[in-house]
């Protein structure tokens, strides 16, 4: 059990679409093409008019794209590609509404780091559960008598 144990309300979760990771994904090949661009101003490639120009270029295809995607997202895409952004999309709102279930403490620290967080904060009894309280914990499937339950089993305690 953590000592600091927020409830959020996992019914109203940030919903993470498909055209959102499509949008994010043509927007990471724009800042790309941008230091692609930098790089030749820097090593003399181009010079900085035709920088400005690629730059102007590069922007308006950007924002093409990405109402291209609010309009017609799987059209664009494919069928393929748009299921693999769906089934992003649907992974991150499931890790958003996981980490919205967290302590404040724990929210948006990596994988390794929560752990060892979440082992600093366990609160670990001086003896075996007694045979009634266990019992009551056994009976219930509510998400936090169930955390409890791991976290005594994994102290050993159950």
């Amino acid at each position: 059990m953590l000592t600091n144990p927020a409830i959020a309300d996992p019914q109203n979760p940030v919903e993470i679409t498909a055209a959102t990771i499509a949008g994010e994904d043509a927007e990471q090949r724009h800042l790309a093409a941008l230091q692609e661009i930098a790089q030749l101003v820097a090593s003399g490639a181009i010079s900085t008019l035709e920088a400005t120009e690629l730059r102007a270029e590069t922007l308006a295809r950007f924002v093409q794209e990405a109402r291209d995607l609010e309009a017609r997202g799987e059209e664009l895409c494919g069928p393929v590609l748009w299921a693999r952004y769906e089934r992003r999309a649907r992974q991150r709102t499931e890790a958003s509404v996981a980490d919205r279930l967290r302590s404040p403490r724990l929210r948006g620290l990596s994988p390794r780091v929560r752990t060892l967080r979440e082992r600093q904060m366990a609160v670990v009894a001086s003896a075996r559960v007694d045979a009634t309280l266990r019992r009551l914990l056994l009976g219930d499937e509510d998400p936090d008598t169930l955390s409890v339950r791991h976290d005594l089993a994994a102290a050993g305690l159950l």
